[in-house]
């Protein structure tokens, strides 16, 4: 017995055991550390979003504006418990971890019929996948299909272009605390492009669509800003009169026009005093990086310069796609107090074409070379005094992007952006839909060439050879 003690305890002796013990000793320790900081884990609850676009994160304004509730709101979610709304659940708990006013609440709407039908004014039922936010000013439903951008192609097949669930819950928290409802005015009588499209966007957005016909009144006291979206036919001196000296007063005015309006003096004349007018024609887009491979150059992405209408669309990276656009100058005389900003243009590889009877791609001398501005911000005064009303102008040298709203989603963000700006809604303005498009890489025969010779043959090859290198230096030692 003796014998076979101290041979055990010589084992133990044995570079085997030694350096078997400390393997072990280690990989317990690591099995420790890995369960403490599980438990660390579960405690601190850290939340990372590593999605492409921050689809499961809120932007600072939202931040902002769940911080600043100060009435309490409760935002339900209806679905049973086995088939929860997931990425709805964990944004709206994101606004709930802001502030204590605001709960969320799962409700199953097969065991609470009760509660939601106070909130089913048209009887039509709520579905399933449904978000209620519900505040003493008021209510707001958003239902599951609202929550995604969504765009059907030539073969009626649905395709996936955003996430708006924050854009909507931030939308509806503002409605449910503060019960305000801006009204927006479209300028009716000149073959306009009616924006009823637009209505529920709007209606989603706590906007009031309604008509206006300025023959037949001055531009009502409430209206939080006027649209007038491409006019064929021109304005009468009465309505322009009536346009200037509501802007005069602090109005807020959207202006939409592209070659179908002609040259629309009559809209320049009103614009003259802020320094800004449309120029007849339409522009293309040379630089292939900012348009469609293969597609003509008259339908292109416009370069986003910083402003608030561009700043959300620029960082999250959502492009906006124009056709047949047409340019915006800015006059020499205008008032000391005006402010312009351009927002919108093309690379100085473009031109904007007034005969529009040459239907040639490539640039002609009587064509005026880019860059050219084809959306222009105006502010008059830039710093308004205490008190004191403040026009706010955004141009747009294209109605066509409307048509788009539904398949590219940074044009409709643009243009609920430019809404919001002229408004003087800062609060929703950071706010839009998570882009699920993709701008595919757009390169030179040259550039390919370069990048095909660098990643198949230079970089393969740096590494066969400092490979061959450390292998001949090793074979000598």
């Amino acid at each position: 017995m003796k014998q076979i003690l101290k041979n055990l305890k010589k084992s133990f002796g044995t570079k085997y055991v030694k350096y078997g013990g400390f393997a072990t000793v280690m990989t317990v320790c690591v099995a420790v550390g890995i369960i403490l900081l599980n438990l660390i884990v579960q405690q601190i609850a850290p939340q990372l979003d590593l999605t492409k676009n921050k689809l499961f994160s809120l932007s600072e304004q939202s931040r902002n504006i769940a911080e600043s509730v100060k009435n309490p709101v409760i935002i339900y979610g209806v679905w049973e418990p086995s088939g929860e709304h997931t990425q709805a659940k964990e944004i709206a708990e994101r606004y709930a971890a802001k502030n204590h006013l605001i709960r969320f609440e799962a409700v199953d709407p097969d065991l609470n019929p009760g509660l939601l039908k106070q909130f089913d004014k048209d009887g039509k039922g709520i579905a399933k996948g449904s978000l209620i936010l519900s505040g003493v000013k008021g209510f707001k439903i958003i239902a599951p299909q609202d929550m995604y951008d969504v765009y059907y192609n030539q073969q009626q097949q649905p395709q996936l272009t955003g996430v708006a669930i924050e854009k909507r819950i931030t939308s509806a928290l503002l409605y449910a605390d503060a019960g305000e409802t801006p009204k927006v005015y479209e300028i009716t009588g000149h073959q306009e492009t009616p924006l009823t499209f637009l209505e529920k966007t709007l209606e989603q957005e706590n906007y009031q669509l309604l008509q206006l016909n300025l023959l037949n009144a001055p531009v009502p006291d409430d209206a939080g800003a006027v649209i007038l979206c491409n006019p064929i036919s021109p304005l009468g001196p009465e309505e322009t009169e009536k346009l200037f000296s509501y802007l005069e007063k602090g109005g807020r005015l959207i202006a939409l026009l592209d070659y179908r309006s002609g040259a629309m003096e009559s809209v320049n004349t009103l614009l003259a005093g802020w320094g800004a007018e449309f120029g007849y024609g339409i522009t293309a887009e040379l630089d292939p990086n900012y348009r469609i491979s293969g597609r003509t150059p008259f339908e292109l992405f416009p370069i986003m310069s910083p402003h608030p209408i561009t700043d959300s669309l620029i960082a999250g990276k959502t492009p906006a796609l124009m056709p047949l656009p047409m340019g915006i100058s800015e006059t020499a005389l205008k008032r000391r107090t005006v402010k312009t900003a351009p927002f919108l243009s093309t690379s100085r590889n473009s031109f904007l074409r007034t005969d529009l009877q040459n239907a040639g791609q490539e640039q002609s001398p009587e064509d005026t070379p880019g860059p050219i501005t084809l959306g222009l911000a105006v502010l008059d005064p830039e710093y308004p005094e205490s008190g004191a009303g403040q026009t706010r102008i955004a141009l747009f040298g294209n109605a066509f992007f409307l048509d788009l709203v539904s398949q590219i989603p940074g044009n409709l963000d643009l243009f609920m952006n430019a809404l919001a700006w002229t408004s003087d809604r800062p609060e929703i303005l950071s706010v839009g839909s998570r882009s699920t498009f993709t701008m595919r890489l757009q390169m030179t025969l040259a550039e390919g060439l370069i990048v095909g010779i660098l990643f198949v043959i230079v970089i393969p090859l740096t590494c066969f050879v400092l490979g061959l290198i450390t292998w001949l230096r090793r074979r000598h030692l």
